[in-house]
């Protein structure tokens, strides 16, 4: 393909539908939904009627999604009731599927959504506020929003609609459905049986088993659960500290269990055995913990406990829990779960900031509330009730008012932890090659959590005994300074093959950690002699609602850049698995030079030329570029990165040549901008504003631009052209403490680069954002 058909393809993507699909358009919170469901009325009368409670036949009906008077209709897609009480309830809760009917078929990626009534919950919101916080906490979770529901255009209530938990979650979270996704029901505690696997295949209570294979159901093969319970059942204390790591990830175990004590919720694995699901992530080869169903939280109680008080060191029930019993025998993991109990709450979970939020919720659909008449059918809430259960108990299972429940907790967790000094928490590595004309450098990245601000942090190589320090100056390599995110630089120069190397941090008190933990263990960066050609310039491993491909779908990217001579990419691969150096080979067609390829990381070749048949895990791995020589795969460029933030781009700056970086805005298809990365103005951003990245990104012709105010100031926020031109002020008032977000129009602007900035009194923030018409 000549080079003038490369450009061509460029822009047909960016001028395609999918690029300007409205961003997360399913899970977007800023505006309330409607969903009608149209099916057969006999149909529906099988499903209401309670002598088939226990069915889950999927009736044929027709689904409707309407937001902002846009419509989408999706055919022939399968409806039933879901959930379990909740089956006995007046206001039921529905699960749609999209491909029961018709193979394959998705609604914005999604290959099913539950439709949750919550019932037990008068403000029908706490398990919305369950997934924001999740998020907020960076713990692998489903999304979550409020929709309207009609059945056959009759209104049955404001219900919220929440991700489910499959293989298109577990694709697009860790970048592969290929491991097994366990669905964890009553009573699943993961207590040792034996060593057999299908002793834990055969578990079942009622004919429901405790550990249900939702993925790889063909082969089914519970061998790593059964290496899991086996570990947590028979491995010493030492064994525990140093090895649990490989089995499962501490850091997200640790995480939910914060907030789980924080959000009170009872119906889960650490009390009730019930409502989790564990996935076999394939390429970090151990667990991941993913937390379900959140109805029964902020003061709910059916079960006699007051989780506003709760002590937080005698939190799950009087049984054994291996899992959480093991790890809380550790010292330095409790020491860890009650720093980040203290963390969550200094930073959002206290009335102040959650405050806000609630209000904003309640505002959106306090008139769909007031007209749900199914609300009232289970528990008899009034409207009054509804009113006033924000801030007041109203008896029965509602025991907290759900801002006075938040206050609550947040004051007694803060008096009954005890804060020790940690051992300082890495919470992500990744390391690259950058060439700059003579010089060849290791440049290594680690996101490190401590109390301690001043961290001695170093990476050591094995294979001549040599140290570096990495540091957070925002000098050099380092964008921001003191923003918990270290960096070094090792120079390369003469040397090419493995380079295996380890790191250390040690805080002010001498308390050290290792980095992989496992002592054994190490790193591993291959280094290439060549100094020019086709790089990895960017990278985004979890696409919420930055850019869309071209069928509208949010789905993971990999930029390619060319900083050599023109080349044909005929025997070049791409992969994130160094050990299959040809998992998908580039179409074949020539990269001019300075020229940049766009490819989507989905794991759906269908859709495209520029779609690889593998996807990124934003737990973090590997990405390579390999060219076929004869017989032998020769290692062209890498990155490792550790676990990402969503819709976080790494980037190349200088664009092409330099190391990876946090880019200060996302520019796939786009030369990395080194301006908006400036240290000058990195250094200067205080705590008392934060500037996020709009979204959608390109867009046409409405964006949203988020922000977050810490004290209560006048904030006026502009639009420039990318020469510094004013263009348009788009606020100009106080807003209170929290989070914000203003639309902004450009129908009557041309298509291009502009910046835009948030302005306080002492601060001047500045991001881009890209229109595309």
């Amino acid at each position: 393909m000549s080079k003038k058909s490369v450009l061509f393809l460029l822009l047909a993507f960016l001028t395609s539908n999918g690029l300007i699909a409205q961003t997360n358009w399913v899970f977007d919170d800023n505006s309330l939904p409607t969903v009608n469901i149209t099916i057969n009325p006999d149909s529906l009368n099988f499903i209401l009627d309670g002598n088939n409670r226990d069915s889950d036949h999927e009736f044929m009906a027709t689904f409707s999604f309407t937001r902002n008077g846009n419509t989408e209709t999706v055919d022939s897609v399968g409806f039933r009731l879901r959930g379990n009480t909740s089956r006995d309830s007046q206001k039921k809760s529905y699960k749609v599927s999209f491909n029961t009917f018709i193979k394959g078929n998705t609604f914005y990626g999604l290959d099913k959504l539950n439709l949750n009534g919550e019932h037990n919950d008068p403000t029908i919101l706490r398990a919305k506020l369950s997934w924001d916080i999740f998020e907020e906490a960076d713990v692998v979770a489903p999304r979550a929003a409020h929709t309207k529901l009609y059945i056959n255009n009759e209104y049955y209530g404001l219900y919220i609609n929440v991700e489910h938990i499959d293989d298109k979650f577990v694709t697009d979270r860790f970048g592969s459905d290929a491991g097994n996704l366990y669905k964890a029901l009553y009573p699943a505690d993961l207590t040792y049986h034996d060593s057999n696997p299908e002793t834990y295949q055969n578990l079942s209570s009622n004919g429901r088993p405790y550990y249900e294979l939702k993925t790889n159901k063909k082969s089914p093969d519970f061998s790593d659960l059964a290496n899991l319970i086996k570990f947590l059942d028979t491995a010493s204390d030492e064994r525990i500290k140093n090895e649990i790591e490989d089995y499962i990830n501490l850091d997200g175990v640790l995480r939910w269990m914060a907030i789980d004590i924080l959000t009170g919720n009872w119906d889960n694995y650490w009390y009730n055995k019930n409502n989790y699901y564990l996935y076999f992530e394939p390429k970090s080869n151990r667990f991941e913990f993913i937390p379900y169903d959140y109805d029964n939280t902020f003061g709910i109680d059916f079960v006699g406990k007051n989780w506003g008080t709760r002590d937080v060191n005698n939190w799950g029930a009087n049984e054994s829990r291996p899992l959480t019993d093991r790890i809380l025998a550790i010292p330095e993991f409790k020491n860890r779960l009650h720093f980040y109990i203290n963390d969550f709450i200094t930073s959002f979970f206290n009335e102040t900031t959650l405050s806000y939020e609630i209000d904003r919720l309640y505002t959106l659909t306090k008139d769909a509330a007031i007209l749900d008449t199914y609300r009232v059918l289970d528990y008899d809430y009034t409207i009054s009730q509804y009113h006033a259960s924000f801030t007041n108990s109203i008896g029965g299972h509602v025991k907290y008012g759900l801002k006075p429940y938040i206050t609550t907790r947040a004051n007694s967790a803060t008096n009954q932890i005890d804060l020790q000094n940690i051992a300082p928490i890495f919470r992500s590595v990744h390391f690259s090659t950058n060439y700059n004309g003579q010089e060849k450098n290791l440049v290594i990245t680690a996101s490190v959590l401590d109390e301690d601000s001043a961290l001695n942090v170093k990476a050591l190589f094995l294979n001549n005994g040599n140290e570096i320090s990495l540091l957070d100056n925002g000098i050099g390599a380092d964008v921001k300074a003191n923003d918990g995110i270290y960096t070094g630089t090792y120079n390369l120069s003469g040397f090419a093959g493995n380079l295996d190397f380890y790191l250390t941090a040690t805080d002010g008190s001498s308390s050290s950690s290792r980095y992989p933990a496992k002592p054994n263990k190490l790193l591993s960066a291959s280094i290439r002699n060549i100094t020019s050609g086709i790089v990895i310039n960017e990278f985004m491993a979890s696409n919420k609602k930055t850019i869309a491909d071209e069928t509208g779908e949010f789905v993971d990217y990999i930029e390619v850049f060319n900083n050599g001579s023109t080349l044909s990419l005929d025997g070049y691969y791409l992969t994130d698995n160094f050990q299959k150096p040809d998992k998908w080979a580039f179409p074949d067609t020539v990269l001019g030079s300075g020229e940049a390829m766009l490819i989507w990381a989905d794991s759906d070749t269908t859709k495209g030329a520029n779609h690889a048949s593998f996807g990124l895990s934003k737990a973090g791995e590997e990405i390579a570029i390999f060219r076929k020589n004869q017989n032998e795969f020769v290692l062209i460029d890498s990155v490792s990165f550790g676990p990402q933030e969503s819709d976080q781009a790494y980037g190349r700056l200088p664009n092409g040549k330099g190391s990876f970086q946090i880019l200060g805005a996302p520019s796939p298809g786009m030369a990395n901008d080194i301006s908006i990365n400036s240290k000058k103005e990195e250094k200067a951003q205080p705590k008392s504003i934060e500037l996020k990245q709009n979204y959608p990104n390109p867009f046409n012709p409405d964006t949203s631009i988020p922000f977050r105010v810490e004290a209560a100031s006048k904030i006026r926020l502009e639009v420039y052209s990318i020469a510094g031109q004013f263009i348009q002020t788009l606020t100009n008032q106080v807003y209170p403490v929290g989070e914000h977000e203003i639309k902004f129009n450009a129908s009557n602007f041309s298509s291009g680069v502009y910046l835009y900035t948030l302005s306080s009194k002492n601060t001047s923030l500045t991001k881009k954002l890209v229109l595309i018409k």
